[in-house]
């Protein structure tokens, strides 16, 4: 994360004040607007009743974690525009492509979570076999939220990680657990205004500095002086080309399964707006991901090939053009950033617990879209999740770093074993669609996978296709053998 060794003892003063009023003014705005949450349709998808311009902005908190600003201004330093294909192209085209393929698909099932339509398409073992794989992803997602913002913490304010790490999860926990989807929402969408602004001064102090005073003119220096083989993709072999597609894929159809988007979706207004939240939030996404590949760039004009592996460019890039308060409003928002992402995974998480493992395990009716209020009993079990999401994600944090290692490998699993039995539960007739072809997808995928990964070396094909493959061919059979009974 972003180091401010720079701070001064005033500054770091002033900074832990502006997190403790920041933190304290979402938790009371979303115990404001959550106010008379009472079914577990209200409280995981917001009854159904977002607007477009909150569900758009909310997308954006939900998607643009501080990875896609530190870790993409980096890739772009050090390798240039072959770096950066995952994210944030392969991620921001991944919501058009929902957008214009499963947004209203989804939305039209009345589903609360990908689990919800894989048991109404493939019945319920095909609902525990999502739920096996996406849990363990979304624990190690929240995890390296929580260790992010501790060790911004930590590096911030000087306080020992462990503590840091604490406070960011129980930051989380009073978003979350109060209200819901609407608390989640309407922070989020304050969360991503405050990081836009932040990441909008740091793009214009660093474009005046570079331009000597005309922000015109150093952005054109920054992009005049960049290394031609920036801006060109290797694929000069065939494997190459593989692999330039294996990451593709991962970004645009390996997001398409994730309960985070799809519960974006299931909480919007309308179908329409379910649509046009993607597309929008897409391009959206796009545009403001070209701002720290800018930085990225800016930093090699500014330092040339001196910034170490260890030194972060956007860290470099703010000491050098940001003045102390500028400072405090980049690190509060990209503090923002990682809790945006760990409020709203932690949100989805809890929906899969409590709807699609909890439930089952209590012998509890549900129907599709969530809305049993159970005497309350909804709420309080979605509530009771949110705690046993946050505990579990805090065990990730504390394991250390090696394990965020696996983080990568667990969205590829969404990929390989999810996608293709989500979109034929989406665009397959229900008397083609049985159990079989669900869990036939999910099993071969995985099985695949498994062995592509372990003998990538031998084969020379990324095991991401192999999965990905085997899940189609699986499906495929499946159907056929369920057209000829």
């Amino acid at each position: 994360m972003i180091e401010v060794n720079e701070l001064s003892l005033l500054g770091k003063i002033a900074l832990g004040g502006a997190l403790f009023l920041f933190v304290g003014g979402l938790a009371l705005v979303g115990r404001f607007v959550s106010r008379g949450v009472e079914t577990e349709a209200e409280y995981l998808v917001a009854d159904r009743q977002v607007p477009l311009w909150l569900s758009i902005l909310a997308l954006l908190a939900t998607w643009f974690g501080s990875s896609s600003v530190i870790e993409s201004s980096s890739k772009m330093y050090r390798g240039g525009i072959g770096e950066v294909l995952l994210d944030p192209i392969a991620c921001g085209a991944t919501l058009i492509f929902t957008g214009c393929f499963f947004a209203e698909r989804f939305w039209k099932t009345q589903a609360a979570t990908v689990a919800d339509l894989f048991r109404q398409q493939f019945g319920p073992t095909a609902e525990r076999l999502s739920c096996a794989i996406q849990v363990p992803s979304f624990f190690l997602w929240i995890g390296a939220q929580f260790l992010a913002m501790g060790q911004l913490i930590e590096s911030a304010l000087g306080l020992p990680l462990g503590m840091s790490i604490l406070l960011s999860a129980a930051v989380a926990w009073a978003i979350v657990v109060g209200g819901g989807m609407w608390a989640v929402t309407w922070a989020n969408s304050i969360m991503i205004l405050v990081s836009l602004l932040s990441m909008l001064v740091l793009f214009g102090a660093t474009a005046h500095g570079i331009g000597e005073g005309d922000a015109v003119a150093g952005w054109s220096r920054v992009i005049d002086a960049a290394p031609k083989d920036h801006f060109r993709i290797d694929a000069a072999s065939f494997e190459k080309c593989l692999a330039i597609l294996s990451v593709l894929l991962i970004g645009l159809l390996g997001n398409v399964p994730g309960q985070d988007l799809q519960q974006r979706v299931a909480s919007a207004k309308s179908a329409a707006t379910a649509r046009w939240m993607c597309v929008v939030g897409g391009v959206l996404y796009l545009l403001i991901g070209l701002i720290p590949l800018y930085l990225g760039l800016a930093a090699r004009w500014t330092f040339g090939d001196g910034l170490s592996e260890s030194q972060l460019p956007l860290n470099a890039i703010a000491a050098r053009y940001l003045s102390e308060p500028f400072q405090i409003l980049l690190i509060v928002g990209m503090f923002s950033l990682c809790l945006a992402v760990a409020a709203s995974a932690t949100l989805s998480q809890a929906s899969i617990v409590s709807r699609n493992v909890i439930k089952p395990l209590r012998g509890l009716v549900r129907d599709s879209s969530g809305s049993e209020s159970l005497g309350g009993a909804g709420v309080w079990g979605a509530r009771a999740s949110v705690g046993l999401v946050i505990a579990g994600s805090l065990a990730v944090a504390f394991s250390g770093e090696s394990i965020m290692g696996l983080l990568e490998l667990s969205l590829v699993l969404v990929l390989v074993s999810l996608f293709v039995p989500m979109a034929i539960a989406l665009y397959v007739p229900s008397k083609q669609a049985c159990s079989g072809v669900g869990n036939s997808a999910m099993i071969a995928g995985f099985v695949a996978w498994l062995v592509g990964f372990l003998f990538e070396s031998r084969i020379g094909i990324p095991a991401s296709l192999i999965g990905l493959s085997a899940s189609a061919i699986a499906a495929w059979l499946a159907m056929r053998s369920a057209l000829t009974r």
